[in-house]
């Protein structure tokens, strides 16, 4: 389980990717420090070689094998007690030599013979003498040309291997200790960085449908942790809300089918309690007829909705003159009217065409003109206005009815949303037209709002944007990848 834990992840993450940052920082100093070690080593045995050949190069100059050791003490100030010099003539033998070599004498390897011979200087690293191992150098001395002693001087490196060796003690002590107490201190931060976390899962396990009132708290800081638990706290609120909506819809389709129920089974009821005459059972018939009319009306609708809500209406998708669409709405919308005294005026000088479904929009515009005949009364005036802007196209249905109150507008497109007395079912309707008719208008791509005052009525206005120019003649859900504003939602 402790390798699932996301803790104990980041404290491995952050190790590992320490370790190696340590690691190679170790690893380059060591490197960087032991070139630099030995590059002024031989700086240093190249200095005296080069002393001892402009020396021995000198006529004037004439010294013993004990000399050398004191000439280089004077200029450089250095007690040569580990350093070693060897001259060898131009045969190959020990010319002279330093006083602490005593009976030993340096070795000469082939290379260095050879570079010798050809006039280069070879530096090389022997084990010949002591625990610790030798830097030295072989520089031919040349004359006219021609090599007449080679100058050989060597080193202990018990120094350099000394100071290399206290280095890697340090860095196999100081490595693995930073390592410990990074990791230690990795996990104290991924604990605290993640209780926050702990704190959104708890909170989680306790919410269930009964309890969205529950809310994370938020920390002052705005870090990625304070951002997900404010998303956390606005998801719990949409669900809230989600669930109350639900919980509304449900009492209140229960409601609307309850109400025509009742009266079926009040009117049945009354009609078997004793016979009747025909025309009697024929009134009680018809008024049951209407009753299931409704109760289908809802069950339609009802069901209309939930599919749009899975995504499992397809539109059909073509061009529509939309100027077309709303003279032929208009004509029924006068018939309709009829009944109630209600004059329906037109406004229809634009000619805008649009994509989409044109039974659905046909259902869009009837239902809105339909709405505002129930709700104006006798005698009373609707407008259908339609008017281009810029890239879109405004439809207005305008009623001088009994109005909305402002309280109520923004619900009004909510489902089975009614207003006292004023949207009582007397007047007709399953509560979820406005609904379907949000619904339609946003599956085109556009948008359907209200603006009323009571007792003065009220402008519901519908925006849809217009089809592209060179647009051809679209055929059974045609797609417009072009422009997605055009693609109808819901599929």
């Amino acid at each position: 389980m402790i390798l699932k834990n996301i803790r104990f992840k980041l404290t491995l993450w952050y190790i590992i990717i320490l370790g190696l940052i340590l690691t190679s920082f170790s690893t380059f100093l060591y490197f960087t420090l032991s070139s630099s070690l030995y590059k002024g080593i031989d700086v240093k045995i190249k200095s005296i070689a080069e002393l001892i050949a402009s020396s021995s190069t000198n006529p004037f100059y004439r010294y013993s094998f004990g000399n050398i050791d004191r000439m280089l003490e004077d200029p450089f100030g250095w007690k040569p007690v580990t350093k070693f010099f060897q001259v060898l003539d131009e045969s190959g033998r020990i010319g002279r030599k330093s006083d602490n070599l005593q009976h030993f004498q340096l070795p000469i390897s082939a290379l260095a013979l050879k570079n010798a011979s050809q006039g280069k200087v070879t530096f090389e690293t022997t084990k010949a003498l002591g625990k610790y191992p030798l830097r030295m150098v072989t520089m031919p001395v040349i004359r006219r040309r021609h090599i007449i002693s080679i100058v050989q001087v060597a080193t202990s490196l018990e120094e350099v291997e000394e100071a290399l060796k206290t280095l890697l003690i340090i860095l196999c002590i100081t490595v693995p200790s930073a390592l410990v107490v990074a990791s230690l201190g990795g996990l104290f931060l991924a604990n605290k960085a993640l209780n926050p976390v702990d704190e959104i899962t708890k909170t989680a396990r306790m919410i269930t449908s009964k309890s969205l009132n529950q809310r994370i708290k938020l920390r002052k800081t705005k870090d990625e942790i304070g951002r997900l638990a404010e998303t956390f706290n606005d998801m719990i609120s949409r669900l809230g809300r989600s669930f109350k909506q639900i919980r509304q819809f449900t009492a209140d389709a229960s409601h609307e089918l309850r109400t025509p129920l009742t009266i079926l089974k009040g009117e049945i009821e009354v009609g078997l309690r004793r016979r009747r005459r025909p025309e009697e059972y024929r009134k009680i018939l018809n008024s049951n007829l209407e009753e299931v009319n409704h109760m289908s009306q809802i069950v339609d609708d009802l069901l209309f909705l939930s599919k749009a809500d899975m995504g499992e209406v397809h539109l059909q998708n073509h061009r529509i003159n939309l100027t077309k669409l709303v003279s032929e709405v208009y004509a029924q919308a006068k018939t309709i009217s009829m009944a109630k005294d209600i004059k329906v005026h037109i406004s229809n000088d634009a000619d805008a065409v649009v994509i989409g479904d044109r039974l659905r929009l046909r259902e869009l515009l009837l239902n809105l003109l339909d709405n505002g005949i129930k709700y104006t009364p006798e005698g009373g005036e609707i407008r259908i206005s339609l008017e281009r802007d810029g890239d879109q196209v405004k439809l207005w249905v305008k009623d001088n009815g009994i109005g909305i109150a402002p309280k109520d507008q923004p619900h009004i497109f909510d489902r089975f949303f009614r207003i006292d007395k004023a949207r009582s079912r007397e007047a007709g309707g399953s509560g979820l037209g406005l609904s379907i008719c949000k619904w339609i208008a946003e599956a085109h791509g556009g948008e359907i709002s209200v603006k009323s005052e009571v007792e003065k009525g009220s402008i519901f206005t519908v925006i849809l944007p217009l089809a592209p120019h060179n647009e051809g003649m679209a055929k059974n859900e045609t797609k417009h990848p072009g422009n997605a504003r055009y693609k109808i939602r819901g599929f």
